[in-house]
């Protein structure tokens, strides 16, 4: 029987493999029966391989969500770093990440490598984002900078769709530019409102699937400024002093907000000497820019149009009234999917099948799909 069969595998696999969950030593003790922290520890040190049974081996490619296979690796695999974890709490300790949030990271990475595979699959070339900056320079400048190479005027733009609408548009806007656009659940660290994996290639920017399209739409741009920084992050956009957060919020907000287009809106320019600003008048700005009060209050604060205070104050309100929309009905798979991998993404896939690249079988599997759902994403398309 398999259970009697004993393998050899190298430590460094098992604390690579541990690791890439986020897992403690002691929190895998407690979800293997007979075993200790005390004994990980002794089969993660480098001092030869070590002895399983074929049953334990299948235990921990439960608990670590790895293949069988990935345990007879003579060394872990070279994968890109884990994103800096870039949220903010108030007691300044931050929450460790739960093991689901890790394999939402690695899902994503999937989706950029399959990217990347595609692009060499279909020999096209590949579209590197451009522009490229540090925190020295100023977020209003960058803003106009990466708008104009977007080939994004006239502002406010979009005053016409819904928020949801906007959100596509922007995300088609990106895409075309050699951004890779993913929108997946994100259940165990709700705080998080999104993420970005930057590769020269394939940079990616992942979404929270359950936010509002308001809040999606501020999240990309400022996961779009994590990219143009070329660095790899997991925000929760709080308020924060993290020197990064404040660039890429203030960068977004400029973006979606331009100063001049703001002060020049009717309602700002004829009240101009406000300091305090109801939510009436926040609310229609922000309708016609698309973006959330908060955004709009923001950079009022920051063109010296209202107080700090002021702004922190209605912040602290707005924080505790915020709730994530509620999802009701059936789980729509089909939207799922084409949310998950973005409309550039399952385009490639489809070319690569119609070019012969692939077969029908690696189509369904690209798509993350049965293969009766194949034509009904090609429809939704």
């Amino acid at each position: 029987m398999l259970s009697k069969f004993s393998v050899s595998i190298e430590p460094t696999v098992l604390k690579w493999a541990r690791e890439s969950i986020g897992l403690s030593r002691d929190e895998v003790a407690k979800r293997v029966k007979g075993v200790t922290t005390a004994s990980i520890e002794e089969w993660e040190k480098e001092n030869g391989k070590v002895n399983f049974a074929f049953a334990q081996i299948g235990k921990l490619s439960t608990i670590y969500k790895r293949p069988l296979s990935a345990f007879l690796l003579s060394a872990p695999p070279k994968e890109a770093p884990f994103p800096k974890d870039f949220r903010t709490f108030p007691s300044g300790e931050k929450k460790p990440l739960h093991p689901k949030t890790y394999l939402v990271v690695r899902k994503a990475r999937r989706f950029q490598y399959s990217m990347a595979e595609l692009t060499n699959e279909l020999g096209e070339p590949t579209e590197k984002f451009p522009i490229k900056a540090n925190l020295t320079v100023d977020p209003e400048v960058l803003a106009e900078r990466t708008r104009g190479q977007l080939g994004v005027k006239n502002f406010p733009l979009f005053v016409s769709l819904t928020t949801e609408a906007v959100l596509n548009e922007w995300i088609e806007i990106l895409e075309n530019n050699g951004i890779v656009v993913s929108q997946i659940s994100i259940t165990k660290n709700k705080e998080i409102r999104g993420f970005s994996l930057v590769s020269e290639d394939v940079p990616l920017v992942v979404l929270k699937r359950t936010d509002a399209p308001v809040a999606k739409i501020f999240t990309l741009f400022h996961e779009l400024a994590h990219i143009i920084l070329r660095e790899d992050g997991i925000c929760d956009l709080e308020e924060s002093n993290i020197l990064h957060e404040k660039f890429c919020n203030h960068f977004a907000g400029a973006f979606l907000v331009p100063k001049n287009e703001l002060l020049n809106y009717p309602m700002v320019k004829a009240n101009k000497q406000r300091r305090e600003w109801p939510d009436s008048f926040l609310a229609q700005i922000a309708h016609d820019f698309k973006v959330s009060k908060e955004v709009i209050l923001r950079r009022l604060w920051i063109l010296g149009l209202t107080t700090r205070e002021y702004y922190l104050s209605k912040h602290k309100e707005w924080e505790t009234k915020y709730k994530e929309p509620l999802r009701k009905g059936k789980r729509n798979e089909i939207k799922i999917c084409i949310q998950e991998r973005g409309k550039r993404y399952i385009s490639m896939v489809f070319d690569a099948y119609e070019c012969r690249k692939i077969d029908r079988i690696a189509l369904a599997d690209y798509l993350g799909v049965t293969s009766d759902k194949i034509s009904k994403i090609k429809d939704a398309m």
